[in-house]
Order: C-alpha cells, then sequence, then structure tokens
C-alpha cells in the first residue's frame, strides 16, 4: 500500500473556490456590479486529478459551478491559477486547465467495466480541506441508481468520502482511476458512490474540443420498473423504463408520450432495465431518430422521435417540510398523513406497521393515485379510505424529481 501511494499520490489536486453566497440583506448570488453592500465570499474545496502533462485536470462540475475563481494546489504544494475548460452537469464532472502548469505527473485512467464488488480501491482527496487524505475499502456494489439522476450506474464503495473529496480519484489495486468521487449517501455512513471513470473518458474529446457535451433529447424522465410496479402496472414481469415526467413542449410532449407509459424496446431491442434507455439516450445526437415501443393500457405503441438539443438542468432543490399543517386525532388511512401541496400532497408521517411504509417516504409529495392528480391533503385522505384492499400506484416528487411508487394491494 505505501508504494502504491507514493505512486498515485502526485497526480492528486485540492481545487479551491471562491463563490458569492448570499449578500448582507439576504438575497442570493447577486448581478454586477455588486449594489446594496459587499457580498459574501465563501471559499470551497475539492479534490481532483491531472489528466495531462500540460495541466489537464478533471474535478466534478458542482465543485466549481459558479465560482468567481479557482486555484489548484499539487502534492507538492505549488499552486495555479485554472480556468474551466468543458462542464458537463448531467455527467457532474468539469474539465480545469492549470495556466502556467507544464510537465505534471499524469493520472493512469483504468476502466470502469471489469469492476466487481470486493475489489480494492483507495480514496485520495482533501477532506474537509484537512489536506491530503487517503482511505482504503472494496467496491460494494456497482451500477447503483443515486437519486433522480439520468446516469444510475454508479460505483458504491465503503471506502469513506467525506465533503472536500468530490472530484477526487477512486483508485484500483493497480493506481488506475476508475471513478470519480461524487456523493455521500444521506441516510448512512460508510456508503458512498463514484462515477464511473468510463463514462467521463467518452465525452473527454468533446469537453476538449467544445467545452460542453451535446446529447439528444426526448423530454422525459422515467425510472426503474421493480416488481411491485410491474405487479400494479400489469406488465408481464420487471422490464421498460416507466415515464414519470414528460417536459412541455418538449419532442416527448408532441409525441403525446404521458407519465404511466413504459418504453419497452428501442430501435427494436427490448429495454430490459432503464438503465439501457439512459445509457442509449446519452450517447445520442440532436437531430438523430430513434425509434421506440411503449406500453400503455396494456397495449404496445409505437413511435419515431426526432431528439432535440439537451441542456443543462439545475439539480432538484430539496422538498420543504411544513411542520405547522394540522393533524388529524384518527388514525390515517393506510396510516399516511399528509398536508397540502402546491402540486399535490405531502407526507408528513407513515405509521410503522403501514403497508406504505418502505415504499413512501416522509417529505414526498403525491401528484396523482392511480393515474388521477391528488388535490391535497384532504383529497388524498378521502381516495385512501375508499381505495381498501387493492394495489395502489402513486406518482409521487421525491428530492425534486418525480417517480412511481406501487404499494401492492394488503
Amino acid at each position: 500500500m505505501p508504494a502504491l501511494l507514493e505512486q498515485v499520490r502526485p497526480v492528486v489536486v485540492t481545487v479551491a473556490t471562491l463563490r458569492v453566497s448570499s449578500l448582507p440583506d439576504g438575497r442570493a448570488t447577486p448581478t454586477f456590479p455588486f449594489r446594496g453592500g459587499a457580498p459574501r465570499v465563501e471559499r470551497a474545496i475539492g479534490s481532483g486529478f491531472v489528466i495531462a502533462a500540460e495541466g489537464l485536470v478533471l474535478t466534478s462540475d458542482h465543485v466549481v459551478g459558479d465560482a468567481l475563481g479557482i486555484e489548484v494546489q499539487l502534492s507538492d504544494e505549488r499552486a495555479f491559477e485554472a480556468s474551466v475548460v468543458g462542464r458537463d452537469p448531467m455527467l457532474d464532472v468539469a474539465l480545469l486547465k492549470l495556466l502556467g502548469a507544464e510537465s505534471l505527473s499524469v493520472a493512469s485512467l483504468g476502466s470502469s467495466a471489469p469492476v466487481r464488488p470486493g475489489d480494492d480501491v483507495i480514496v485520495l482527496g482533501n477532506p474537509f480541506g484537512l489536506g491530503p487524505t487517503v482511505t482504503r475499502g472494496i467496491i460494494s456494489a456497482i451500477s447503483r441508481p443515486m437519486g433522480a439522476g439520468s446516469l444510475d450506474g454508479f460505483l458504491q464503495t465503503d471506502a469513506a468520502i467525506n465533503p472536500g473529496n468530490s472530484g477526487g480519484p477512486l483508485f484500483n489495486a493497480a493506481g488506475q482511476v476508475i471513478g470519480i468521487a461524487t456523493a455521500i449517501h444521506a441516510d448512512g455512513r460508510g456508503i458512498s458512490f463514484a462515477l464511473p471513470i468510463d463514462e467521463v473518458v467518452e465525452v473527454l474529446p468533446e469537453l476538449r474540443e467544445t467545452g460542453r457535451v451535446d446529447r439528444g433529447r426526448i423530454g422525459i424522465t422515467f425510472q426503474e420498473v421493480t416488481s411491485p410496479l410491474a405487479q400494479v402496472l400489469r406488465l408481464p414481469g420487471r422490464m421498460g423504463a416507466l415515464i414519470t415526467e414528460v417536459e412541455p413542449e418538449s419532442p416527448g410532449s408532441r409525441l403525446g408520450f404521458q407519465p404511466g407509459d413504459v418504453i419497452t424496446s428501442l430501435e427494436g431491442r427490448r429495454v430490459e432495465h432503464a438503465r439501457e434507455l439512459a445509457r442509449a439516450l446519452r450517447r445520442s445526437k440532436p437531430g438523430d431518430e430513434v425509434k421506440l415501443t411503449y406500453m400503455r393500457g396494456g397495449a404496445d405503441r409505437r413511435a419515431t422521435v426526432r431528439l432535440e438539443r439537451s441542456a443543462a438542468h439545475e439539480r432538484p432543490r430539496p422538498l420543504l417540510r411544513d411542520d405547522g399543517a394540522e393533524r388529524d386525532a384518527e388514525q390515517p388511512p393506510l396510516g399516511v398523513l399528509a398536508s397540502d401541496a402546491p402540486e399535490g400532497a405531502r407526507i408528513e408521517s407513515i405509521a410503522p406497521q403501514s403497508p406504505a411504509a418502505g415504499h413512501l417516504d416522509v417529505g414526498d409529495v403525491v401528484l396523482d393515485l392511480n393515474g388521477v392528480p391528488v388535490r391535497g391533503g384532504a383529497d388524498l385522505a378521502e381516495r385512501l379510505r375508499a381505495a381498501g384492499r387493492q394495489d395502489l400506484l402513486f406518482r409521487v416528487r421525491r428530492n425534486g424529481s418525480a417517480r412511481y411508487v406501487a404499494v401492492p394491494a394488503r
């Protein structure tokens, strides 16, 4: 291990940024020139790694985001001003150029394809700004979904990844980069995620040449079909990609796609998992035409869609809780207590023995139930009482994105 660390340490860097957080009056990031007082400027720390001797560095896009200035410090404590060469918010990756750097040590990029659970890995970075730090662990799982992003193939590891590690390299036992440290699981310690390096290598040439990645866009979001969902949707089994939202004025909207449709094939190839569709769309370009088969109400439909240019989207904001809602004294139907929300009903509590426990989460906003829009907490409660013992299909907004949740009959 010490020999491996000496091999890889020179390629790992600290990425320091300056960004405006707010003005004294509480406003968000202001426009320039500043008016109404001096802005609050924060210093944030992330990590990265060198991929070209002339000073090209990979890091996470959220590390550099809206930075006013970027400084990169090497392992030998030399520091360079950096500029952004390219950004891909979809993969959360950014490419930097260190001004005046030359003849730097370069990371060896491996492949994430052969990675398997149990493989040894190490993470190098600058957690909490403490300085260069190494953590060790194994690959816990592969092809992990994480939230509502378009990429669902993250590497899960128990190697400690903390604030400040973002953008840093995940190394295999041979000292090759197989992933980029990305996120920490909000609900548990020892569960962290890394972006597979193969996804990054694929877009690197475009990032270097054009500064961005152009992808084709249908204008839909979708999720995996679980066994409970397949049961409620009357599908023959777990298969396809379940549409959860359709953007207005998008190719998908113009074709008439609806939430609840299940895409079952792409260009004549069966879609077994939603990640297969997501992967194909990430590799598509504006102007491409794709042939899709989808199911609605048990019947197959076919469509040909011309993809449009994809735009970078803001990351979903966490849902706000309204803890001032009134509470019913009686036991709520299905053990689910909900309050009014602007676009449905926000779940405030779930009884531990409820059939919904483990399916719905506190904070979910129920958009519709069994295909019919929900209009507030009272409406949801009334319809749950009337539903009795039957399969229930919820469409909820969770962490800013819509998804379907099945609660099978009790």
